[in-house]
Order: C-alpha cells, then sequence, then structure tokens
C-alpha cells in the first residue's frame, strides 16, 4: 500500500534538473505502457459481438455485449479517479488494467462454457482497461510544468498508433493459432488478459515516484480539506471553465464515433473495395495520433482556447464535406474523415488541457475523472443512436445532425472571453527559484513510491 510522501522541506528548495528527469521518466512509462494497451487493445475490435451472436444467434444480443465495453468504462471511470485521489496514479490506473486482465480472461472462460452472462460480465472488465487508458493521459501532467501540460500529453498520442496500425492484423494471426485449442474468436482474448495484465505491472513498476503523490508532497497538488467523492466531484463540475472544456471533449468525441463508424457503411453503398475502405479509415486514425505532439505545442504557447476553436472549425469543415460526398466516392470520405481526425486531435487535447489547468489537487483527479466519465457515456450513446440516426436521415442527414452540434459549440466558445476560458494553472510550480508565496516544495523524490 502506498503512503503519503513526508511534508516538504522549505530550507533547500527544488532540485528541478532531477524533478525534470523524473518527468521524463514518468513520460517514457506512460508511453511505453500505453503502447502495449492500444496494441492489445484494438484486438479486441468486434469480437465480443461475434462471440454473443455464436451464443445467442441474435444480433440484438450481440450489440448488447459489445455495448457493455463502453458501459464498464463509464462504470468505472470516476471510482478510478477516487482511487487516484486518494492512492496515486500508480493504484487506479493499474487497478483498471488488471480488471481489464481479468475482464478478457473471463470472455475467453465464458465461451468455452458458452454461458452468456459470465460473457456480458467479463465484457463489463474490459471496459476498465478502457477507462485506465484514458485516464493515463492525465498522469503525464501531473508533474509537467505549466508551460508543457499539452506537449505531456501530446506526445502519448502516439502510443496509439502501434496498435491502430498492428492490432486488428494481429488479432487475425492469433486467431489462427489459437484454433483448435480455444474456442473460436478467444484466442485474441487470451492475448489481451496477458497484454493488459503485463501493463497493469508495468505501471506499478515502472511509475516510480507515483507523479500524483510526488507532486502532492511538493505542494504542486495541494491536499486541502478532502471532500468525499460526490462533493469532490460536484466541487469540480461547478467550474465553469471546466464544463466548457467536458464540452468541447465530448462533442468532438462523439461526432467523431458516430461519423467515423457509419463512413465504410456509406462507402460500400458504392463500388469500393475492403482495401480502399481500410485505406480510408487508415488516413482517418494517422489524422487522429500523428499531430498529437504538434497540437500540444501549440497549445502551450498559444493557450487551450486557440485550439478548441481551430478543432470545431475543422470538425465543422469535415462534417460538410461528409454531407456533400456522394455513397462510394472514396476521394470526398477520405478528405472528410482525415479532417475529422485532425479536428479530433486538436479539440480533444485542448479541452483535456483546458480541464487539467483548470483547478488542482483532488479537484482537478475528479475532474478528470468526470471527463472520461461523460467522453464515454457520450460515446456509447452516439454509437448506438448513429445507425438509427443513418437509417432515418442518410449519411448526409448524420453529418449535417453533428455540423449544427459542432457550429452551435463553436459559436458558444466564440461568445467566451479567451481570458476566461483559461482557469488558474495549477499544474506546476514556476520552473525557476521560488516565487514569492508560493508553497515550499522541497521532495526527496525516492521517497516518494
Amino acid at each position: 500500500m502506498q503512503t503519503e510522501p513526508g511534508p516538504p522541506d522549505p530550507a533547500t528548495g527544488t532540485d528541478y534538473p532531477a524533478l525534470r528527469r523524473v518527468q521524463r521518466r514518468v513520460v517514457v512509462s506512460i508511453l511505453v505502457v500505453q503502447a502495449v494497451f492500444f496494441l492489445v487493445f484494438a484486438m479486441t475490435g468486434p469480437l465480443v459481438s461475434l462471440i454473443a451472436e455464436r451464443m445467442t444467434g441474435s444480433a440484438r444480443g450481440a450489440g448488447f455485449a459489445q455495448a457493455l465495453i463502453f458501459c464498464g468504462g463509464v462504470l468505472v471511470s470516476i471510482p478510478l479517479a477516487a482511487l487516484s485521489a486518494k492512492r496515486g496514479r500508480r493504484a487506479g490506473i493499474a487497478t483498471g488494467y488488471l480488471a481489464g486482465a481479468a475482464g478478457s480472461a473471463l470472455v475467453v472462460v465464458s465461451a468455452t462454457v458458452s454461458s452468456y452472462p459470465l460473457l456480458l460480465l467479463g465484457a463489463l472488465g474490459v471496459g476498465a482497461a478502457l477507462a485506465a487508458g484514458l485516464q493515463a493521459r492525465f498522469a503525464v501532467t501531473d508533474l509537467a510544468d505549466a508551460d508543457r501540460i499539452g506537449r505531456s500529453m501530446g506526445i502519448l498520442s502516439w502510443s496509439a498508433i502501434t496498435g491502430s496500425v498492428l492490432g486488428p492484423p494481429l488479432a487475425g494471426g492469433v486467431e489462427q493459432l489459437g484454433a483448435g485449442s480455444l474456442a473460436e474468436f478467444t484466442a485474441p482474448f487470451a492475448a489481451v488478459a496477458a497484454g493488459l495484465a503485463v501493463a497493469g505491472l508495468l505501471v506499478l513498476v515502472a511509475l516510480r515516484p507515483d507523479p500524483l503523490l510526488l507532486a502532492r508532497s511538493m505542494g504542486r497538488e495541494p491536499v486541502r480539506k478532502r471532500r468525499n467523492t460526490r462533493a469532490a466531484l460536484r466541487a469540480s463540475l461547478r467550474n465553469p471553465v471546466i464544463r466548457r472544456g467536458i464540452a468541447v471533449v465530448v462533442t468532438v468525441h462523439t461526432a467523431m464515433i458516430s461519423l467515423m463508424n457509419m463512413a465504410p457503411i456509406h462507402l460500400s453503398h458504392g463500388a469500393v473495395t475492403l482495401t480502399s475502405i481500410g485505406l480510408v479509415i487508415g488516413a482517418h486514425s494517422a489524422a487522429m495520433y500523428l499531430p498529437g505532439p504538434v497540437v500540444g505545442y501549440l497549445s502551450d504557447r498559444l493557450g487551450p482556447y486557440p485550439l478548441l476553436v481551430t478543432g470545431l472549425g475543422v470538425m465543422a469543415t469535415a462534417a460538410f464535406v461528409l454531407a456533400m460526398s456522394p455513397a462510394g466516392d472514396t476521394v470526398m470520405v477520405g478528405l472528410g474523415l482525415t479532417l475529422l481526425g485532425v479536428g479530433w486531435a486538436a479539440g480533444y487535447l485542448a479541452g483535456s488541457v483546458l480541464i487539467t489547468s483548470a483547478t488542482e489537487g483532488q479537484l482537478r483527479t475528479m475532474a478528470q475523472g468526470a471527463s472520461d466519465f461523460f467522453v464515454q457515456l457520450a460515446a456509447a450513446l452516439g454509437a448506438l443512436l448513429a445507425g438509427v440516426m443513418a437509417a432515418a436521415l442518410g449519411y448526409d442527414g448524420l453529418s449535417i445532425f453533428w455540423l449544427a452540434v459542432i457550429v452551435a459549440l463553436l459559436f458558444r466558445i466564440l461568445a467566451v472571453r479567451p481570458a476566461a476560458t483559461v482557469g488558474p494553472t495549477m499544474a506546476a510550480a514556476p520552473s525557476g527559484p521560488e516565487s514569492p508565496g508560493s508553497a515550499p516544495d522541497r521532495v526527496d523524490a525516492t521517497n516518494c513510491r
């Protein structure tokens, strides 16, 4: 069990080079962990729904099982944030990954004994890993200087590239290896269980000192009056800056999920090969993750407000292009999805920076957990409703709907003065000598285990 670090020593000041070394180690550790997570998690794909369909013979049962992965993430987002606030990032992130490993193993068992209830329970457990993966991006900001929060989060986006490229084809190879010894479609989940267990153990071993506990011991994450989880959550959501950041993150993520999920169907209505569809989706994925470090750098230099406006503007353009694209037009759909990915990268990262910069301590951790909760809830609902809306309105109607939502939010953001969108940046002390009136922040990093 982790213990709270001792009080800071006001006598000598902070060893900033040592602190930066710790921060670099944290970033590298999270990069490695997230690369493992994205690689194995990308292997799950639609496999839960395929297993459920074999069990129940029902498309409804298959869709429900797949949706429970998102529901698992929704259910544990706040508890994992509360655990991190109390015990540190290692406890919160590792718990989510290990729960995901247990859930993946349960999926294998459920298919072996042909138990649909066990499959649903396993899907919920897999969702816990999704929540932990989202929370991990905030761990790199705990010790970051105030002017490097965006860059610290942006560099993590590259960890997703490996998974998005290698994960799906790797699943097919693993399934072939497991053929004959494991139930159909479960061999990838056995690999996912092992991979998530490795990711959880890597967090426990490599994420030392715990960045949140270390930041707290230095006065960068000050603990004032401790609140229970519900009170801390309510207090964080009272902040209008946090609400604005959550609104942007939720909107860009849900719009991206809805339009991306329905794009292959829109393309399939024309004479388009599966290879062409794969290339279009690949370009979209690259546009989501490749710009991360640049977006993070610009967010630090210019502030999150211009990036929020830019991200929403690019996404509105993407929705317009997709609304105008004929069925099967790979050029226009590819352009629209590429713009969608770039807009998501700018809006999602800038919104996350805004949430992180707007508060401090326990309230910051709970605000981050609230953001993950609403993102996953909206993504699950968006994925479920996108098919219904596309069937009723067509893909162009779905795109016009999201164009209207994004433009409305863009006007709302533009109506707020830039200075009002940036809360008190409490993520880090200045990168130099202690400023007058600041909390003393001397700490021995080796003791914060």
